[in-house]
């Protein structure tokens, strides 16, 4: 005895014979209901139920005179739907539909044969869905028929999306029960008992951080699925450069009250684990991060994120000169910020406000103390930008369409691919530095070839650079030109210097960037 299943692939072709005849067994009436839609669509022909219940039903076509009837039931022996009799043939003539829709393919119908692909990829929107079924079943169906079937497949998926958050307080529990070290905090309001937020952070992300660069990357994105909110997170680079993840949580919305919270949890998280070392805090210039960074770390060094500041600068100052060319004044301002010495700084500034006079107090309220290499205190490894944080939204692009346990369910699942798959490589390698750092090495040093250099004292050298010379002392690992300090990594000018006195390069190199760190 076969039970008939769903055509791999839903092909068009296999549903035109997908309903064969009598003793045609299924699995239950539903899939039987789906079978009968499927092969309808397939045929171009319509039908209505005579009788429809779970233990029998009788199909007809929609055409009064036509002949074509299915009659299936339920075995109670041995609980199996089949098809008892059937007459496949139509006596109504040539009376396909005259329409490039179908009765059939309603809501229950996409949630069906789109539910394997909303598993993957929860992202997939009703107009995508629309596209799909115009190319593959010749359909042209209603926005809002796939916005129903959408909703109706991630319901069926994930559960109703209004009660799924009576989930999260048994998942907080079982995730700190199952991952020691873990920090899973779920806030809800007491008289309402409506959710407001959850705060995740596992241990081996929190451990495995001592051995990251002590920065941290604070971004947040929207949420796309039915109640919407926001997805905080707390991310930087590991030895090889990689995204890493720290922590992240789900709230009502991105607020002065929640960026407070977040970043509390935070600390308590790296106090838990004795992390004290001084942090940089990447953020763009949200009122919540510029109050609830130096409240909660007072210590660590804010830096602002270049990109989202040159973005202000186009709306706030380039947008009252329309005359002036945004990109190369844009540009300038970037120079400005990877000026090396103030004075450079300070000359680049006042080309911008010289041109512009407005941007003068724009400057001044940005505070270049967080973004310019000249004026910033802290170590910043050569980033100015808050990338990594934004590619962790990119990263969980999916799963920002899923209901909030499933959300946070799905993140978990990839932070534990990535780190899996990251051992496994870490293992296969051999040398000093990882990867990545190697390459950015190589490139300093191919470039230092060319450079003349004369030495002034055992460890101190004068570099010439074209038009420019640049002063770099070993015993103290700098360089005039600001990258060894920045990055973390001897410049093109110190590999010279390092070169000519027969020292190792990779012995200058920052123990953050080394595949011993990375392994640990």
């Amino acid at each position: 005895m076969e039970i008939e299943g769903n055509p791999l692939g839903n092909s068009i072709d296999a549903w035109r014979h997908c309903i064969r005849g009598e003793n045609q067994f299924f699995k239950d009436p539903d899939d039987f209901r789906h079978m009968l839609k499927n092969y309808s669509i397939a045929n171009n022909r319509s039908f209505k139920y005579m009788k429809n219940d779970q233990q029998k039903i009788i199909a007809v076509c929609i055409h009064e005179n036509c002949k074509w009837r299915v009659y299936a039931s339920l075995y109670k022996s041995d609980k199996l739907f089949s098809i008892r009799k059937c007459n496949l043939e139509h006596t109504c003539g040539d009376a396909t539909l005259r329409t490039r829709g179908h009765p059939k393919a309603d809501a229950t119908w996409i949630a069906q044969i789109m539910k394997r692909k909303l598993r993957t990829q929860p992202a997939y929107t009703p107009c995508g869905m629309l596209e799909d079924i115009r190319d593959d079943y010749g359909l042209e169906l209603q926005y809002y028929t796939a916005w129903r079937g959408k909703e109706k497949a991630m319901r069926d998926i994930h559960g109703d999306e209004t009660t799924c958050y009576d989930k999260l307080r048994r998942y907080c529990r079982a995730l700190k029960m199952h991952n020691p070290g873990s920090m899973a905090e779920y806030e809800i309001e007491p008289a309402t008992q409506k959710f407001i937020r959850i705060f995740i952070s596992f241990g081996s992300s929190i451990s495995g951080f001592h051995r990251c660069r002590p920065m941290i990357c604070l971004d947040g994105t929207h949420i796309k699925n039915k109640y919407k909110g926001c997805l905080l997170s707390a991310v930087c680079k590991d030895p090889n450069d990689s995204l890493y993840t720290l922590a992240y949580a789900v709230v009502d919305a991105e607020n002065d009250k929640n960026w407070e919270w977040f970043c509390i949890k935070l600390k308590q998280i790296l106090d838990l684990h004795n992390d004290n070392r001084s942090f940089t805090i990447f953020s763009d210039r949200h009122s919540g991060l510029l109050k609830a960074v130096p409240m909660v770390f007072p210590s660590s060094h804010h830096a602002y994120c270049l990109r989202h500041l040159v973005d202000n600068f186009r709306t706030q100052v380039l947008r009252k000169y329309p005359l002036h060319n945004k990109s190369y004044w844009a540009s300038v301002l970037h120079n400005a910020a990877y000026a090396p010495t103030r004075q450079e700084f300070d000359a680049t500034i006042s080309r911008i406000v010289q041109s512009m006079p407005l941007a003068a107090s724009f400057i001044s309220n940005s505070d270049p103390n967080h973004w310019a290499n000249a004026y910033f205190s802290g170590e910043r490894w050569g980033i100015v930008n808050n990338n990594q944080a934004e590619n962790w939204n990119g990263w969980v692009k999916d799963a920002r369409s899923l209901p909030v346990p499933s959300m946070i369910d799905h993140i978990r699942i990839k932070i534990m691919e990535m780190l899996v798959k990251r051992q496994g490589k870490s293992l296969a390698m051999t040398g000093i530095l990882c990867k990545k750092i190697l390459k950015r090495l190589t490139i300093n040093h191919m470039a230092s070839r060319s450079l003349k250099y004369c030495r002034s004292s055992s460890t101190a050298f004068e570099v010439y650079d074209e038009d420019k010379s640049y002063k770099v002392d070993l015993q103290q690992k700098t360089c005039s030109c600001k990258a060894w300090q920045l990055e973390k990594l001897p410049c093109k000018h110190a590999c010279a210097c390092l070169e000519s006195k027969g020292y190792s390069v990779y012995e200058f190199v920052d123990p953050c960037f080394h595949i011993d760190t990375y392994k640990q």
